[in-house]
Parts: structure tokens; C-alpha cells; sequence
């Protein structure tokens, strides 16, 4: 069996290119008030915590900060991933697949933009719903079926993500096949760590959120497909937080589907669940596309993209290499508009540089300049010489020719890589410096952004050997807080398997009114106490200026 199909079969955990899975992963962000200090293992507020498993919980060796309750009548399974896994059982394994009848037989060829995240590390993320009044009774007899169904109605327009990545042995390619039957796995689990605690924009622990992440059911090596591995692409997890609220939790492949279409997803299925289930206008007006004929492929990159995953596949196979979120802390910022607008003013009348004519800076190149430059800062890094690279990841939709319509379902996204020395990065002019290259880099993606696509895997592995890389990936647009379920906005969403790779995840903000941008970092505690300490200050210093 060769290398990659190994590594499918293991759940296409990658053990290849530790610089093509740092760039695949993703992630995003808040910090309320980032002069208030507390432990990254305790929340702010304790008053109404304990360190006492509740009764029913499992006992663990590392304390966790839960609430006092009963558990419901329901046989738990506990999970032992990590320390707070004792607080999360699971009472519900259920198959929730299209309604019958209502898919056909269907296969779906990947195109290049998809043979690029062939066998890379699931994409992972959480979504935290107040729901008050949310008592185990209320959720399993309303909430909980009203989830479930409306999936199910969802799963209608999204079937792809009921389906299954078959990968035959090479040189087949690899294919998305949906058969009747076909389902997405979805775990029911109840918890009794603290919903403030967890849900938190302040530094926490980063294995925290894992608790809460389904896991995708394990590939399998087919006989009736002339031993082709077939892999599941989508699990979800609804973990009740009794009297507090809720989390659904997703796992999936990113070979299915990249940031964007992933959204359109969530959304449509917010919205069928708000309705309850009676009203599937919003995705019926705009379903997903899935024409992958509508993506031209002249320079036959989807065979080039095959053939660089299969070498990485069989160069690479120590996972000792890969970054772990042991010992790291998670945490959430906010930018409103007001200081984006300062940050754009600071760019935009500075007139060091080459001389070229660059656009005004958006606040995507603002806020990543702001990132990349505190970012390493924080790490104490040396050799000056280095240069270091900022990977932006961008949605191709609308800049291919002719663009595609946003709501089409798969990937479409490129990538563009950003060198800067690290001299200047870390002096004083360096996050001018940083959005200016950003924002050049920007301005040069489109169309014409295709004729270095041969380099976007192999581009990795030389940037590394260089400097730094940080990747940049995520979008306001694809404002993922109006996943509305029928309880609001979203208390909070967060990517969580950024804690194993140096990306950046962008969104849009949680608060409306203030408006801006939010972004999150993973480190270890003493890079974000200094990251926190440069990103008050230079905030604090555009404010003066006003």
C-alpha cells in the first residue's frame, strides 16, 4: 500500500510536509479586555465554579473548573482524549443522512483547488450558542430533533458532505461518491465544564475546545472497490452545557470543501433549524453550486497537484515533526472599525518605500500586518538575516475569468506568499512595512495568480528553508456569525486545530454595532502575554494620536 493511501486510511492525518500542513490548517479570534489578567487554565469569573468533578463525572488527575450538577439518566460514555474529557460524556451516536430518495447516485472529480488538501489534517471548529433556560428535557425533546432534522434537510442540497473520498491505488484519482444511505455521523454529548469558562475570548488552555470536536469515523480499504480507501468527510458534535447552552462542534475534510463553502453550509442549515424545518427558502434561493466544469484547467494542474501530494506522501512520514497543542494557550481579539480605520490612516499616508503606486490598505492587510509583525515579536526570534514569509490564503471565486458564483460548493481558494526581511519586520516601521507587502500581494492575486499555481505546494518547503512562515487564512465575507440557529448570533466561533500549526484565522466580528474584525492566536504563555503587551500598545498608541 503506498504512503498516501496509509495515510488516508489513518484518517488522513498527514505525516508528510510539515510545511504543506502548517499552510492547510486554519483558524480565528477576540481579546474582551486584554488588560484583565488571569491564568490561561481559569476564567476570569470563578464565583460560581467549583474544582469538584460533579457527581456522575469521572474523576481526573488534572482539576478542571466545572459546574456543580447532576447528570441526566442516560448511560455515558466518557471520553479520554485529555484532562477535561472527564467533564464530557456522550449519551447519542446517530447517522443523519439526506432524506430518501432525495439524492441521486453521484460522483464529483476533485479539481486542482481540491487535490491540494488531499490527505491534509481535518479542518475543525466550534460554535457556542447562549441558550439560558436550556435544561436537559427542553434539549432532548425540542431542540436536539429540530437539529437533527433539519441536518438532514440541509444534507439534501450539501450531499457531499453525507458522501465519501474514495482513493484508489495510483495513479487512480481520487473522487467524492455519494450513494443512498450515505451519512454524516453526528455525536450527542453533555458537559459539565463551565460555558463562560470555555467559551471565552481570554487566554485558556488550548486543549480545552478538543472536548468538544467530534471525531471523524476512521477510512476503510474497500474489497468491493478494488481496495480503494473510502473516507467519511464530515462529523458533527452538539455538546449541551445544561442551563447554559449550546456547542456544535464540526470535523471534516478539507478536501470537500474549503472556509467559505463550509459557511454557506452552516448557514443553511441554521437557517432550515430556525424555521423549524418548514422553511428551506433561504438555501433553495441560492443552493449550492456543483458544477465542477465551471473550473478550467488549460496547464493540467490537477495532475501536477497529484503528483507533488504523492511524493510529499511518500517523502515524509515522521509525525514527530508535527506541532502539537500541548502547553499552548488560545485567545480571541477584537478590532472595531475605528481603530481599523487608524491602522489604514497609519499605512496610507506613510511614503517610504519603492515607489509603487499600491491601492489604499484594506483592513484584511492591516489586520494581518498587525498579527504577523507582534507575532514575531513575541517568538524572541534572532538571526536578522532570516526572511520571513506571511501566506495569504484568498478566495478565487471572483477573481477567476469568468468568476464562479459565491455559492459554489467545494475549493477555490489560492494562496500568495509574502517576503519581508526579518530586520525590518521587527523594527519600528515594521508593521507599515509588513501592510504594505501584504497589499501588494493582494493586489497581485487573480486570474494571472494562476500561472505560478505549480508552486503553491512546493513554495512552502522554500520559504521555509528561509525564515518563518505564518499563514494568514480566513474571511470577513463569509461572516460565519450569521449562523443563526434560531438563538441568535453565535456567543463565539472558533477553528480549533490552529493550535497546531503557525496560522492566523480572520472572521468577521461577533459584535455587530462595533463592527471590525476578530482574529486568534495559539502560543505559549509567555508568547501571548508578550503578543498581548505589543497589540495594547500599538492600539493605544494610534488612539493618542486621535
Amino acid at each position: 500500500m503506498s504512503h498516501l493511501r496509509q495515510i488516508i486510511l489513518r484518517n488522513l492525518t498527514p505525516s508528510f510536509a510539515l510545511t504543506v500542513r502548517r499552510y492547510f490548517c486554519r483558524f480565528p479570534a477576540r481579546l474582551i479586555s486584554a488588560t484583565r489578567r488571569c491564568s490561561p487554565y481559569l476564567p476570569a469569573k470563578q464565583s460560581h465554579l467549583t474544582l469538584l468533578p460533579p457527581s456522575g463525572f469521572s474523576t481526573t488527575s488534572s482539576p478542571v473548573l466545572c459546574r456543580t450538577q447532576t447528570t441526566a439518566p442516560h448511560s455515558p460514555q466518557i471520553q479520554s482524549s485529555n484532562p477535561y474529557s472527564h467533564f464530557v460524556k456522550t449519551t447519542d451516536e446517530i447517522q443523519i443522512s439526506p432524506p430518501p430518495g432525495s439524492v441521486p447516485a453521484t460522483s464529483l472529480p476533485l479539481t486542482f483547488f481540491d487535490i491540494t488538501f488531499l490527505g491534509v489534517k481535518p479542518i475543525q471548529r466550534v460554535f457556542f450558542y447562549n441558550i439560558p433556560n436550556c435544561n436537559v428535557p427542553h434539549f432532548r425533546q425540542t431542540i436536539l430533533p429540530n437539529l437533527t432534522s433539519s441536518l438532514s434537510l440541509a444534507l439534501r442540497y450539501f450531499y457531499p458532505f453525507a458522501a465519501r473520498l474514495v482513493s484508489p491505488s495510483r495513479p487512480g484519482k481520487p473522487y467524492i461518491r455519494y450513494s443512498d444511505g450515505d451519512s454524516v455521523s453526528l455525536t450527542v454529548a453533555e458537559t459539565a465544564l463551565d460555558f463562560d469558562q470555555v467559551s471565552t475570548d481570554l487566554p485558556n488552555d488550548a486543549a480545552l475546545l478538543h472536548t468538544l470536536l467530534p471525531k471523524l469515523p476512521p477510512a476503510e480499504s474497500k474489497p468491493d472497490d478494488d481496495g480503494a480507501i473510502v473516507a467519511p468527510l464530515l462529523a458533527v458534535k452538539i455538546t449541551l452545557f445544561p442551563d447554559s447552552g449550546v456547542c456544535i462542534g464540526f470535523e471534516f475534510l478539507h478536501v470537500a470543501a474549503d472556509g467559505l463553502a463550509f459557511s454557506n453550509f452552516v448557514k443553511s442549515w441554521a437557517s432550515i433549524c430556525r424555521s423549524g424545518g418548514e422553511d428551506s427558502s433561504w438555501v433553495e434561493n441560492s443552493p449550492p453550486c456543483l458544477d465542477r466544469s465551471l473550473i478550467h484547467d488549460p496547464r493540467n494542474l490537477k495532475d501536477i497537484f497529484t503528483e507533488q501530494v504523492w511524493n510529499f506522501a511518500e517523502a515524509w512520514q515522521d509525525d514527530s515533526i508535527l506541532c502539537k497543542h500541548s502547553g499552548k494557550v488560545r485567545a480571541t481579539f477584537a478590532i472595531d472599525r475605528e481603530d481599523i480605520s487608524r491602522l489604514k490612516a497609519t499605512v496610507n499616508r506613510d511614503n517610504f518605500g519603492d515607489g509603487k503606486q499600491l491601492p489604499p490598505a484594506s483592513a484584511f492587510a492591516v489586520t494581518s500586518a498587525l498579527i504577523w509583525t507582534n507575532l514575531m515579536k513575541s517568538l524572541d526570534l534572532v538571526e536578522e538575516k532570516k526572511i520571513d514569509s506571511n501566506v495569504i490564503v484568498a478566495d478565487f471565486r471572483g477573481r477567476l475569468d469568468p468568476p464562479l458564483p459565491a455559492t459554489y460548493f467545494g475549493n477555490c481558494v489560492g494562496v500568495k506568499i509574502v517576503s519581508v526581511k526579518r530586520r525590518q519586520l521587527l523594527g519600528d516601521d515594521g508593521f507599515v512595512v509588513a501592510a504594505k507587502a501584504i497589499t501588494a500581494g493582494v493586489q497581485g492575486l487573480g486570474e494571472e495568480a494562476l500561472e505560478d499555481a505549480e508552486k503553491w505546494i512546493t513554495g512552502f518547503g522554500e520559504a521555509f528553508k528561509f525564515g518563518k512562515v505564518v499563514t494568514v487564512a480566513g474571511s470577513p465575507r463569509m461572516r460565519v456569525y450569521e449562523s443563526d440557529f434560531g438563538w441568535g448570533r453565535p456567543r463565539k466561533v472558533e477553528p480549533v486545530q490552529i493550535d497546531t500549526s503557525d496560522t492566523v484565522y480572520i472572521s468577521d466580528a461577533r459584535d455587530e454595532e462595533r463592527g471590525g474584525l476578530e482574529f486568534g492566536l495559539v502560543l505559549r504563555k509567555d508568547e501571548m502575554d508578550t503578543f498581548v503587551t505589543l497589540f495594547e500598545k500599538l492600539l493605544n498608541q494610534l488612539r493618542q494620536v486621535d
